[in-house]
């Protein structure tokens, strides 16, 4: 088993991006967002994107340095820009999301360095929405190909479109750990024509059809379960009054990895996961500071809560 001390490679390739509120703006991108937690918890989070050869591209340089996270796999754009997302909250700290398009992460390419990297990382976390695009979706699927390591889809989709169920199939072909929320699940099962299915008996045919070891889906205030071709493991989360929940599927993810990287049982997985998903929710932003450390206070105040 390997000790808390081990660092491992965590790689997220594809969105890099500025989650852009009404008066402020935020790093964001569900891989970026990974990477970012992952080196938080101990790892070397590293990010595969593209920015633009521009003011928000440089800032987003000089945020990632300051997190210490791995810049040497960004790629400057000359002709396309930064992406952006803009953010409006609800009364219930829901996100709502608008999307820019033919943005620099759109055309992210294939290099030599690449491969080199797809090989060596211990693991990959990657999602549909930066395969929108041919160019970005073939240097993606080059490099899931490639790796060596364990590969998570983080489906990330609020949508159907035209490319939809080619980018799904194919991503699942090399996916060992697939992580959707309610409402893609859903996407997911309109891909396969599935719709009346109940969601386990769904997860399991997906098990079977591809190389998926389980499929972890977060039910946001109502926790999380892991599905295995044989068991189930639920966690309840942790009850919080949630400010922005803006990231906190990704902050799910860095953890449900970190633990799994140290082959930690699917109950550790999924309670550590779902409490770095609460933190998240209680700060504005979808990458706030969040160490091991942290997190154990964040622990102990709510089970003296609960007590």
């Amino acid at each position: 088993m390997a000790h808390e001390t081990t660092r491992f490679t965590v790689v997220g390739i594809g969105e890099i991006l500025w989650d852009i509120y009404r008066e402020d703006r935020y790093l964001g991108g569900a891989p970026t967002n990974v990477a970012i937690h992952a080196t938080q918890l101990g790892d070397q989070g590293i990010i595969v994107s593209r920015i633009g050869n521009d003011g928000m591209g440089e800032e987003l340089i000089r945020v990632l340095k300051k997190k210490k996270v791995v810049t040497d796999y960004l790629q400057i754009d000359r002709k396309k820009g930064t992406g952006s997302v803009h953010i409006s909250l609800s009364v219930s700290g829901e996100p709502h999301f608008y999307c820019t398009d033919d943005v620099a992460f759109d055309y992210l390419q294939f290099t030599p360095a690449l491969s080199k990297l797809a090989e060596e990382a211990d693991a990959v976390v990657f999602g549909s929405l930066a395969q929108r695009n041919p160019v970005s979706r073939e240097t993606i699927q080059k490099f899931i190909q490639k790796a060596r390591g364990v590969c998570v889809f983080d489906l990330n989709a609020r949508q159907v479109h035209g490319d939809f169920s080619e980018i799904v199939r194919n991503s699942l072909e090399y996916t060992r750990i697939l992580k959707v929320n309610e409402e893609e699940m859903d996407l997911l099962k309109k891909v396969f024509h599935k719709e009346g299915d109940p969601d386990i008996a769904f997860c399991r045919m997906l098990m079977q059809q591809f190389p998926i070891e389980f499929v972890a889906v977060t039910r946001g205030e109502k926790g999380a379960a892991l599905i295995y071709p044989d068991k189930i493991y639920m966690d309840e989360g942790v009850p919080v009054k949630p400010v922005d929940s803006t990231g906190a599927g990704d902050a799910f993810t860095a953890a449900m990895l970190h633990a799994y990287l140290r082959r930690q049982g699917p109950e550790q997985m999924v309670a550590f996961a779902n409490l770095a998903a609460a933190y998240v929710c209680t700060h504005r932003g979808a990458t706030p500071p969040m160490n091991q450390k942290t997190l154990k206070v964040f622990a102990e105040q709510h089970q003296k809560r609960q007590a």
